[in-house]
C-alpha cells in the first residue's frame, strides 16, 4: 500500500480531518467574489475579508491551509499584513499566495519571499494555474493533519498498551511468588511422601514461576524505558564494567571464561543505561556458548565522528555460537528466541530493552556474526562531554 493509501485508510479508520479552510484577502469585493467561485469546486472551507486588519483577526480565531493575499490595499498592504500574520504561531507554517497586479520587478517577489509566501502571482490570474497551485497545497494541509493526527493514536496507543503491560505484570508477581513459594514447601514439607514423579512436579512447577518472575521483570523494565525522563551523568565506564563482573562470577569460573575490558571512557550519559547494555551483552556473550572452546569475551571502546557528530562506538566481541545474518533484525524484537528454554534460558526481552534504551538516549545498536564464528554487538552513544 503506497503512503499516500494508507493516510487514506486511516482517516476512514476514524482519523477523519476537518475540511481544510482558505482564506482570501482583497479589498475589492468583484475579486473576492470571482476567486471564491474559482475555488469553490476544490471542497474546501473559504473565508473572505476586504481588508488587512479584518484578516488579522481571522486569523487568531480560526486555522487555515493557505491564504490567499491581495498586495494594494488602503490602510495595511498586503506585505505589511503578512508580516503581522507570520508573528502568530499558528500562521509559521501556513502558506501565503501573493495574488497583485502592481509592477512585476524582481523586489517585489524578492520582498515576498523575504516575508515567507510561497508564490507570488499576477492579474489577470491564469484560473487553471492559481486552482492547481491551491489545490497542492490543500492535498499537503490534509496530508499533514492525518500524519499528526495518526501519530497521536499511535502515542495514545503505545502508552496505553505500556500501561497494560505495567499494571499486569505489576499485579502478576504476587500469585506467581506465591506458587514459587508453595511449590517449595510442598516438595520440602513432604518430601518423603512423594514419590519420584511427583517431586518431579513439584520441581517442575518451581522452574517454570521462576521462569514466569523473570518474565514479568523483564517486562516491567522494559515497559518502564520511556516512562521517565533520562537523566545524563558523568559515568565512568570502566567502573561499571568492574561492578558488574561479581555478577558473572559463577558462571565465569564454571565456564573458565576470560572476561576483559580496559581503557573504557568516562563519558556523560544514564548510568542506568551503561549497566543495562553491558550486563545485558555480557551476559549473553557468556550464556551463548556451545563448551567446544573456552569463551573469550573483550569490551572495548573508541571514539568516532568529529565536533558535534562526535560519538562513542562500544564493542562486546565474543567466540560463542553466532547469529545467522539471516536473524541479525529478529533478536533485537521483543520476546523473539532463536533457541528453545531448555537449550539456553531466558526471556527474548533483554536485547530489545538494549536497543529501546539506547535509542531513546540518541544511539544505536547492531550486530556482525557468523554461526560458529561468535559475534560483535557494537552500540553507539553520543559524545556530550564529561
Amino acid at each position: 500500500m503506497s503512503a499516500m493509501n494508507s493516510l487514506r485508510g486511516a482517516a476512514q479508520d476514524g482519523l477523519g480531518v476537518a475540511k481544510p479552510k482558505i482564506l482570501i484577502v482583497d479589498d475589492r469585493w468583484e475579486n473576492l467574489l470571482a476567486t471564491e467561485a474559482l475555488l469553490k469546486p476544490l471542497g474546501a472551507d473559504i473565508a473572505t475579508v476586504d481588508s488587512g486588519e479584518k484578516a488579522l483577526d481571522l486569523v487568531l480565531k480560526e486555522d487555515f491551509a493557505i491564504v490567499l493575499l491581495d498586495v494594494q490595499m488602503p490602510v495595511m498592504d498586503g506585505f505589511e499584513t503578512a508580516r503581522l500574520m507570520k508573528t502568530r504561531p499558528s500562521m509559521q507554517n501556513v502558506p501565503i499566495i501573493f495574488v497583485t497586479a502592481i509592477s512585476k520587478e524582481d523586489h517585489f517577489a524578492t520582498e515576498a519571499a523575504e516575508i515567507g509566501a510561497v508564490d507570488y502571482i499576477f492579474k489577470p490570474i491564469n484560473s487553471d494555474i492559481l486552482k492547481s497551485k491551491v489545490k497542492v497545497y490543500l492535498d499537503l494541509y490534509t496530508q499533514r493533519q492525518q500524519i499528526l493526527q495518526l501519530n497521536a493514536h499511535l502515542r495514545q496507543s503505545n502508552e496505553e498498551l505500556e500501561r497494560f503491560a505495567y499494571v499486569c505484570s505489576h499485579d502478576m508477581q504476587e500469585p506467581v511468588r506465591m506458587m514459587n513459594a508453595y511449590a517449595g514447601l510442598l516438595a520440602e514439607g513432604v518430601a518423603g511422601q512423594l514419590d519420584e514423579t511427583a517431586l518431579g512436579y513439584a520441581e517442575y512447577i518451581r522452574d517454570n514461576a521462576v521462569r514466569v518472575q523473570t518474565m514479568i521483570r523483564d517486562i516491567l523494565n522494559f515497559s518502564r524505558i520511556g516512562r521517565e525522563e533520562v537523566k545524563l551523568e558523568t559515568v565512568d565506564c570502566q567502573k561499571v564494567f568492574d561492578g558488574l563482573m561479581p555478577d558473572f562470577a559463577d558462571i565465569v569460573a564454571e565456564k573458565q571464561a576470560r572476561v576483559t575490558a580496559a581503557g573504557l571512557p568516562v563519558i556523560r550519559t544514564s548510568p542506568t543505561l551503561m549497566r543495562v547494555l553491558l550486563q545485558n551483552l555480557v551476559g549473553n556473550a557468556l550464556k551463548f556458548q556451545d563448551g567446544s572452546r573456552t569463551p573469550e569475551i573483550s569490551v572495548s571502546a573508541r571514539k568516532e565522528g568529529k565536533a558535534e557528530k562526535a560519538f562513542w562506538r562500544f564493542d562486546v566481541a565474543d567466540n560463542g555460537i553466532g547469529i545467522d545474518p539471516v536473524f541479525h533484525e529478529r533478536i533485537f524484537q521483543v520476546f523473539q528466541r532463536l533457541h528453545s528454554f531448555d537449550d539456553y534460558i531466558g526471556t527474548g526481552i533483554g536485547l530489545s530493552t538494549c536497543r529501546k534504551f539506547v535509542r531513546l538516549c540518541g544511539g544505536d545498536i547492531s550486530l556482525r556474526s557468523k554461526p560458529g564464528e561468535g559475534s560483535v554487538f557494537s552500540f553507539t552513544l553520543p559524545d556530550k562531554g564529561v
